[in-house]
């Protein structure tokens, strides 16, 4: 799995960027799972996107100061050459919404929900309790991350496994979130904790979790979890996104 990040967001002015952590903990993962399985390769490959390739000795330089040696230096294409194992983190939202190719769950409930209000999407829901929602642009990064998961796991690491995943979701426990269950059991992944809010803030939990990363489709959650100090990224996908840009247009 390559994790694309942009160089403002990993090295702002010199100093470590908002992504810093994230990407930090990401090579700690890389390093402790060598230790568990030394003739593996490290499961995150970190590229560094630049548009300044002829300071690729400086950035290296710095890199190598942050403790961000396992980070390659690439020319900013991932946008314009989409990869499903590609997850990319830019400051840019055009650039993001580009490196989209396939879109955790696709929008498709939500769609209903937007065009035909509650009591459609609960009834469609229901009615599509065995059928699994559609992929969307996280599954990939969700699976390595699962995956990483076992492995440590199967080296006893449990409590204390570096690697942990929740689902924070605005649905109710029962009727819309059974569907998210069995899609994810359909996809054969098992999550650490899912948190089924039916409608409340994702503030409490998200406080209670604090991620190294929080990704959701919806702005005004993003927004939410900035204010908590939670490092957080916009998933530019779907109708929520398109209704965010239609607002921000008028």
């Amino acid at each position: 799995m390559t994790i694309a990040v942009s160089e403002i967001l990993l090295i702002n002015m010199e100093k470590p960027g908002v992504a810093f952590p994230f990407i930090k903990a990401l090579v700690n993962v890389n390093d402790h799972f060598h230790k568990l399985y030394p003739d593996s390769e490290f499961p995150f490959h970190i590229a560094l996107m630049t548009k300044n390739q002829a300071q690729e000795q400086h950035i290296r330089n710095h890199l190598n100061k942050l403790g961000l040696s396992q980070v390659s230096i690439h020319q900013d294409d991932y946008s314009s050459k989409p990869e499903p194992k590609v997850l990319y983190l830019s400051e840019d939202p055009g650039k993001a919404e580009e490196a989209i190719k396939t879109a955790l769950f696709s929008d498709e409930s939500e769609i209903v929900y937007k065009k035909k209000g509650l009591e459609a999407y609960l009834k469609n829901e229901d009615d599509s309790e065995d059928i699994p929602l559609g992929e969307g642009p996280l599954r990939c990064f969700l699976e390595a991350l699962v995956n990483m998961e076992k492995k440590f796991h199967a080296k006893g690491l449990y409590k204390n496994c570096p690697v942990q995943t929740f689902l924070v979701t605005s649905r109710d426990p029962v009727i819309s979130g059974t569907r998210v269950l069995k899609t994810l059991k359909s996809w054969g992944l098992e999550l650490t904790q899912a948190f089924f809010l039916s409608g409340r803030p994702k503030g409490p939990p998200l406080s209670m979790i604090q991620p190294h990363i929080f990704f959701d489709d919806q702005k005004p959650h993003i927004d939410g979890a900035l204010k908590l100090g939670i490092i957080s990224a916009h998933v530019p996908y779907g109708i929520g996104y398109e209704t965010y840009k239609d607002d921000c247009e008028k």
